[in-house]
């Protein structure tokens, strides 16, 4: 059974997202000392690609983000542009067979 979390800027995440995020913050974090973990979410609303969408994990300076993007996601803390939180808004980021799956 999926382990569902309600997040306070509207998204859903699953247990297994949030074990993803620490195992990579954690496998990382070395690498990228005075940044945090950035997550991206975009999904085109029209043109040829509409109804497509894409997410991404990159490091950004934590010097340079706004303390309101930064989130808890179970225990890793992580910048959710106000963009992103839209955008996953009622959405659900699930983690499974090697991949991070975005729900309706």
């Amino acid at each position: 059974m999926m382990e569902l979390h309600r997040h306070p800027c509207g998204l859903f995440y699953s247990r297994q997202f949030a074990e993803y995020l620490q195992q990579k913050q954690a496998a990382e974090e070395a690498a990228h000392p005075g940044k945090l973990m950035a997550l991206e979410y975009v999904r085109c609303r029209e043109g040829d690609q509409a109804g497509a969408a894409w997410w991404r994990l990159s490091w950004v300076p934590l010097i340079s983000t706004p303390t309101e993007s930064c989130q808890l996601i179970g225990e890793t803390e992580v910048i959710i542009p106000r963009q992103t939180q839209r955008g996953l808004t009622n959405r659900l980021l699930h983690f499974e067979e090697g991949q991070v799956v975005v729900k309706n």
